[in-house]
């Protein structure tokens, strides 16, 4: 497979109307140092597509849920990755902030290696996040939900 050497990728802080954010505990074979952890849902950027696309659409095919927008970003994040073949690709991310209420996420439009990826989706407490012994990334995750919700007050 042919990465290119810069992925420009989206997340979505999803948040109920109990404040719960949605995440996906994912295990991507293909890194070199294969990390279990949970992550919002979003993904790789198409070429043709702004960041705010990309979000709508992989909030879709990983959740099932249709929004016309998501707004501006509300923060960002640049890193790497090195993959199993050595690869290094630099990565660009766009976060945003779409709230609604809690429904159960669909997995109909799931990439094949999102099937692979993908081992579980769950609503999370904010209490539950912060005391939690299970590895999220960001690493920082809980401190972009503490200043989302101040300043969604």
């Amino acid at each position: 497979m042919t990465r290119p050497a810069h992925r420009r990728v989206s997340r979505i802080l999803l948040f109920d109307e109990q404040e719960r954010l949605l995440l996906l505990k994912t295990a991507s074979p293909v890194l070199a140092v294969p990390v279990i952890r949970w992550i919002t849902p979003g993904g790789g950027v198409d070429d043709h597509e702004s960041h705010s696309q990309g979000a709508i659409r992989e909030l879709f095919e990983e959740t099932g849920l249709r929004v016309d927008s998501v707004g501006e970003p509300i923060w960002t994040l640049s890193g790497q990755s090195t993959f199993n073949d050595g690869h290094v690709q630099t990565t660009y991310t766009e976060f945003f902030c779409v709230r609604t209420t809690s429904f159960e996420p669909v997995r109909h439009h799931w990439m094949p290696n999102e099937f692979i990826d993908i081992h579980d989706v769950r609503w999370w407490s904010v209490t539950d996040l912060a005391t939690t012994t299970e590895a999220y990334a960001p690493l920082n995750l809980i401190d972009i939900v503490a200043a989302t919700a101040a300043t969604d007050t």
